[in-house]
């Protein structure tokens, strides 16, 4: 089958200090009627770039590089902005995972700023009479795990950041407290949550219109509450969000709401430094996310086993996806039984990430038909779209970003600390709450994801740096719960063996496969190959996009090439030339 490939349009829309920003329309030719027709935006440049899922927040991280700060710097600055427009994925409610190499040292930094399950949690604590209650861990009190995000962010500018603490955090309190406008997918997700909504008054009134309407695309939105704990944060750094003020607020939020939370909670939050997964493909570098995150070792493992095959003479086709796909339910099996906080049990990651492993996987793989149906499950996904960001940034130094940061699900917990204008994460339901029982992402998994009090939940954020001969190549990532994984592996390979543009790789078609449910879930239903994954005994499913990737690539000529996706309406920024007024 002959490889499938964009026809872009492009139109030129600035052109400034080495930089370049156009968005692509894709032609839809005879061979491409797979793909939607979308707004792909991307940016050369010469002097960095910040790809993330807001234009406003990679124009304030693109500003901030301009006035003379890092890749760390910037990574602050658009994630803190992230959590004021885009509310409902990520905050100083919630936590994630940094990767940071800085160009001096050639050395990757790994920091965990994860939430942590509270002293009262215990393994049976959402066991009810006998019966799993996950419902418990998704929304309400007992569905918060102590937020990390401030910490994290203090951790990242304390070790790497260049300007200023005071600097890289005003732009967010600016934009909380003069006002933005309001983007296309935070009304979206006010709009389809409507219901659920409804009985959280607090946490919606700043989404409101004077007539009770959510705000539209557009419209000028304020955040007074959060302006006032983003100068808390911005004057006193993280130590309040901890054993202060703002750490009280939360404790008491989460219990009002059902939970149990104590101060000692919050004070024992800890960033942790941990050791990155690295591992090669194709002759590139890969540095991922360790455990608690699954990401690398699911990338890696997948990548392992295709490394044995021409993915390129294949095309994108049948036996490609076929081959694919069957990697992928061999590493999110490995996934639910092996995987866990490595503070609490034993993973091996060295063995998962091997060469033989691989190859024991490969050779279990039938070219023409999947493994017997009693090996995979049948509980479907959440339909949630998720509460998460990704933001991936390269600066003109070559120093590299990859951050994925989260609340979980939409609006996480729906517990809001309106003194503080924080939405609280739900991040507990990332626990399995009884082996066996599917979370709210339809993953199931062992012991090793059990709930422990101080434990930090198994994630699939997959936070990615590459290097190609040593240097920066690529920082890349995605949001969508477990569908972070097959977003951020597609754009890999995309690039790498299927031969598209950076554009291309982000737009594409999305594939995924968690292994339970033993299903193929595939973005738009007329691909020319589904009949044949069918016939080998694929259970292929149209479902609509369900992840966000961000990308930042150097190209053959030197530029930094930045994508946004647009499933999330996201938009890349370089810096521009300052003015020396």
């Amino acid at each position: 089958m002959k490889t499938q490939r964009f026809c872009f349009q492009t139109v030129t829309l600035a052109l400034a200090a080495g930089l370049v920003y156009s968005v692509g329309q894709p032609s839809l030719s005879a061979q491409t009627k797979d793909v939607a027709p979308v707004h792909s935006a991307y940016v050369e440049s010469t002097r960095g770039v910040v790809a993330s899922d807001h234009p406003l927040a990679s124009e304030l991280g693109a500003q901030t590089l301009a006035r003379g700060g890092n890749a760390a710097d910037a990574g602050v600055t658009a994630m803190l902005a992230l959590g004021v427009l885009n509310p409902f994925a990520s905050g100083l409610g919630g936590g994630g995972f940094c990767l940071y190499r800085p160009i001096e040292t050639g050395e990757t930094t790994v920091l965990d700023f994860r939430e942590v399950a509270p002293q009262a949690a215990h393994r049976d604590v959402y066991i009810i009479d006998g019966q799993a209650q996950p419902a418990l861990a998704r929304r309400g009190g007992w569905a918060v795990g102590v937020p990390g995000e401030a910490g994290g962010l203090w951790s990242l500018h304390g070790r790497f950041g260049a300007l200023p603490w005071e600097q890289v955090v005003e732009p967010a309190h600016r934009i909380a407290q003069d006002g933005f406008d309001v983007g296309k997918m935070l009304t979206e997700h006010l709009t389809n949550m409507s219901e659920e909504l409804a009985g959280h008054a607090e946490l919606t009134a700043r989404f409101r219109a004077a007539d009770g309407s959510w705000l539209q695309p557009g419209d000028r939105a304020f955040a007074p509450a959060l302006a006032r704990t983003l100068r808390i944060l911005m004057e006193q750094g993280s130590a309040p969000f901890y054993s202060g003020e703002v750490a009280g607020a939360i404790v008491e939020a989460v219990n009002k709401a059902g939970g149990q939370f104590v101060d000692q909670d919050m004070l024992n939050y800890r960033v942790v430094p941990r050791e990155p997964i690295v591992g090669t493909y194709r002759g590139l570098e890969i540095i991922g996310m360790p455990p608690p995150s699954s990401g690398a070792i699911a990338l890696l493992e997948v990548l392992n086993i295709l490394e044995g095959d021409d993915l390129a003479k294949l095309g994108w086709s049948a036996p490609a996806v076929h081959l694919i796909t069957e990697a992928l339910k061999h590493a999110f099996a490995d996934r639910a039984h092996l995987i866990g906080d490595p503070d609490f049990v034993e993973v091996p990651t060295e063995r998962l990430i091997s060469a033989e492993h691989a190859a024991m996987l490969r050779a279990r793989i039938l070219d023409d038909a999947v493994l017997p149906f009693d090996q995979y499950g049948t509980s479907r996904p959440n339909d949630e779209i998720g509460g998460t960001s990704h933001l991936s940034i390269i600066d003109a130094q070559g120093n590299m970003l990859a951050c994925t940061t989260t609340v979980n699900g939409r609006f996480g917990a729906m517990v809001y600390v309106p003194e503080y204008g924080i939405v609280l994460n739900n991040e507990m339901a990332d626990f399995n709450v009884e082996p066996g029982t599917p979370n709210m992402w339809g993953l199931v998994g062992s012991e090793q994801n059990t709930v422990q009090p101080g434990k930090r939940p198994l994630s699939s954020m997959s936070p990615t740096l590459v290097l190609k001969d040593g240097q920066p190549y690529m920082s890349l990532g995605a949001s969508g719960g477990p569908t972070i994984i097959t977003g951020t592996l597609f754009a890999l390979l995309h690039l790498v063996d299927f031969g598209r543009t950076p554009s291309e790789a982000v737009t594409f078609t999305r594939l995924h496969h968690q292994w339970l449910p033993n299903q193929l879930f595939v973005e738009f239903d007329n691909e020319p190959w589904i009949e044949a994954l069918r016939a080998k005994g694929h259970d292929v499913v149209p479902r609509r996009a369900f992840n966000s990737v961000q990308l930042v690539v150097r190209n053959a000529e030197g530029l930094f090439v930045g994508v946004s996706d647009h499933r999330k309406y996201g938009e890349p920024k370089a810096p521009v030339e300052q003015s020396s007024k």
